[in-house]
């Protein structure tokens, strides 16, 4: 009944600000959107009144937030749910599919392909509206927040003593707290379909980190990995390196027993890394020269003035040896964890700007996390296996590669922390090591409060002098 009155809700209001006709088909695309991750959580062993409720609350949110950027793109009468103003890397994959499929326009520049031949897919079928990819996305993300929720399921429904319905739904709601992820993932970029497929690619891999009880769904499972990794390949080639990664950590326990299938994931890996080439604009030469650095990637990263500060800490990051860069961790990670900050520092802030700036959940998740890596994972027989050195490992070579300076670069890995800090916080509420995690917890906060606060005063005084520089250009100028 809710969720009927919420579709109600939504079509009467569509219909008055888009006219009856748009109206029911943002509906019927938001309606779609979310009952592709409904479907599938009620199908899951997970599925309970509290996952769905948690789910339907997650899509009500994230339906109002692209309903008001939906309203946002089309808000002056120049431009429409056909012609939306899009900015930013959104308005390259626009425009990019919107010359294959009508030629009306320059294509934008777009690296990986993907995402905007989707939306050229879609509006054959469907016609040309922005709705169409937006939705996808919405489709995307709320289906990585149900995946998450599965994958933790499996991983511990025989390690904990909480039932698989408690252990979906504490998932699900972690989850919830990640703002930047949920807000990136939704817009109208190729994050969402990353996340998607990293998602789904986790919940395949849980199997070889899984009991054998798990193990009878292989076929299933197989056939969830190839649609990730061709998923991966066509939107961001590169990711499909992690997805190796994952697979190399799951199978290397038990190698005499998982190595045939780690040897066919290996082998879609590599025919979809083949087909992701092709596509796309970076070549496997290209991959290279990203990981081991050089003058192309010191032009490119780090050079804004706003990370002036960063610059000067790095000096010469990108063209540092191997063993340098390994000695830096610590710092690029730690950036990477922290960041984006908490607040705005420029004019043009508005309410979907501040939501997505909400990083207080991944600090606690993230936290949490890191306790499991300091306190738990050393202790024999206490550990939860294999699976939480992919996640970290992952997130340590993206700090390494991009000396920890993009954000949106990780947050495909974040929801794979999850099933770790659930772990935790299994173990929390069955009384083990509750004053070691508050001790924990007092000096995390502690960290990243103070880490906060000496960046903002960083930040304050940096965009201060810019200020100031601008002031005196423009007084020179009318001089």
């Amino acid at each position: 009944m809710a969720e009927a009155l919420a579709l109600v809700i939504l079509a009467v209001v569509a219909s008055r600000h888009f006219g009856l006709a748009d109206g029911l088909r943002i509906t019927a695309a938001y309606g779609v959107a979310y009952a592709v991750p409904r479907i599938t959580l009620s199908r899951s062993k997970g599925a309970s009144w509290q996952a769905c409720m948690v789910l339907f609350v997650l899509a009500v949110a994230l339906i109002a937030v692209e309903y008001a950027r939906l309203e946002r793109w089309t808000l002056f009468d120049e431009f429409s749910l056909q012609m939306p103003n899009l900015s930013g890397d959104s308005r390259n994959y626009y425009k990019w599919a919107l010359n294959k499929y009508n030629g009306s326009v320059e294509p934008g520049r777009v690296v990986f392909p993907g995402f905007p031949l989707i939306m050229v897919g879609l509006w054959k079928v469907f016609g040309l509206n922005v709705v169409w990819p937006q939705a996808l996305n919405l489709m995307f993300t709320l289906t990585t927040v149900v995946l998450t929720g599965m994958t933790t399921r499996r991983l511990l429904a025989h390690r904990v003593s909480q039932s698989p319905q408690a252990l979906t739904t504490i998932a699900m709601v972690l989850s919830c707290l990640l703002a930047y992820f949920l807000m990136l993932s939704s817009n109208m970029l190729k994050e969402g379909s990353i996340c998607c497929a990293m998602a789904m690619a986790g919940f395949s891999l849980s199997a070889l980190a899984a009991d054998d009880v798990e193990r009878h769904r292989w076929v299933r499972d197989m056939l969830l990995f190839v649609l990730a990794c061709l998923l991966i390949a066509m939107v961001r080639t590169t990711f499909l390196y992690f997805i190796a990664l994952g697979v190399v950590v799951m199978g290397l326990p038990k190698w005499r027993r998982d190595w045939r299938a780690a040897a066919v994931m290996l082998a879609v890996v590599a025919l979809m890394l083949l087909l992701g080439n092709h596509l796309s604009s970076y070549s496997l030469n290209r991959h290279a020269e990203i990981a081991s650095g050089g003058w192309n990637m010191q032009r490119f990263y780090v050079t804004s003035e706003s990370q002036q500060f960063y610059h000067d800490l790095l000096n010469y990051y990108f063209l540092y040896s191997t063993w340098h860069k390994l000695l830096m961790l610590p710092l690029t990670m730690s950036v990477q964890f922290i960041i984006p900050f908490p607040w705005i520092y420029y004019e043009n802030q508005s309410f979907l700007n501040l939501l997505s700036r909400m990083t207080y959940g991944w600090y606690f998740v993230g936290g949490t996390a890191l306790f499991y890596y300091l306190f738990i994972s050393w202790r024999r027989g206490q550990g939860m296996g294999v699976w939480p050195w992919w996640p970290a490992a992952a997130f340590a070579v993206i700090a390494y590669v991009m000396a920890g300076s993009v954000a949106r670069y990780v947050i495909p890995i974040e929801p794979l922390f999850v099933p770790v800090a659930v772990y935790v916080l299994c173990r929390l509420a069955e009384g083990r090591w509750r004053k070691a995690y508050i001790a924990w917890a007092i000096f995390f906060v502690i960290l990243v409060a103070s880490a906060l606060l000496l960046c903002l005063e960083v930040q304050q005084a940096t965009i201060s002098k810019m200020l100031h520089t601008q002031s005196l250009v423009h007084y020179l100028r009318g001089l």
